[in-house]
């Protein structure tokens, strides 16, 4: 399945290679900032990792003990059982990079376990900004991706230069701002939790997401398998495309 989830990134970045040498083009990137983990008074009660963190603080309902892989295990059946409150006990920050405005504005859709700090075009000078270009992974004829592509950094290069312009004449950064287009790379801090990541998962992991969200989620779920498999494997089946593109 994992598999089947990197040829979905491949299907995305069919073209990724046109778009190395474009005008200021910025990839997608994650960085792990930071995860809950056990303070030392709480692993002289046994051993407990981010993973089995949320089945050890769900022990508390009935008073339960249990070993590390005994942990592992309730976690998957408080997924099975719907019972996933216990899920937010593990908690993650998370620096992204290279995404779009566009993007940017679909996250903040995400309120319920997610909290956004994205960089700012008023205080940020734009001067020196990066572009995320369009993945038309449906094209199929590379002439015609490149010249679709040569589009964009010609009018990527044009709005810059009219910024610049706007500057000249004094007018402030964040009214300069209002020619950025959708496609600006922005940067962001994510706080969130493995039971919000899981909704996150459910809608952007998914056929009819647009390719750059579904692409980034496909980023991040690949960092949380890394993270903590066994709270986020059981989707795998469920995500749409797997089944649509056989």
């Amino acid at each position: 399945m994992m598999e089947k989830l990197r040829k979905e990134l491949e299907r995305i970045e069919k073209w990724k290679g046109l778009r190395k040498d474009l005008f200021r083009n910025i990839e997608p990137a994650i960085t792990t900032v930071a995860i809950a983990t056990p303070t030392e008074e709480i692993l002289r009660e046994g051993f407990v990792t981010p993973e089995s963190l949320p089945a050890f603080t769900a022990r508390q309902s009935h008073e339960s003990v249990g070993g590390y892989e005994d942990d592992l295990s309730l976690g998957k059946r408080l997924i099975q059982w719907g019972h996933t409150t216990p899920l937010e006990a593990l908690t993650f920050t998370f620096r992204v990079t290279g995404i779009s405005k566009s993007l940017a504005g679909q996250w903040t859709r995400h309120r319920v376990g997610i909290g956004w700090t994205f960089r700012s075009t008023r205080y940020v000078d734009s001067s020196e900004n990066g572009f995320v270009y369009p993945a038309l992974e449906y094209i199929k004829s590379e002439e015609i991706a490149i010249s679709a592509l040569r589009i964009y950094e010609m009018e990527h290069q044009r709005i810059l230069q009219q910024i610049e312009n706007l500057k000249k004449l004094k007018v402030a950064n964040q009214e300069c701002r209002r020619l950025q287009p959708v496609g600006f790379a922005t940067s962001a801090f994510v706080y969130t939790n493995a039971r919000a990541l899981r909704n996150f998962f459910a809608l952007r992991v998914d056929a009819h997401a647009e390719w750059e969200h579904r692409r980034f989620a496909i980023m991040l779920f690949n960092v949380c398998m890394g993270i903590a498999p066994s709270l986020f494997e059981d989707m795998i089946p469920s995500f749409s495309f797997l089944k649509e593109r056989k």
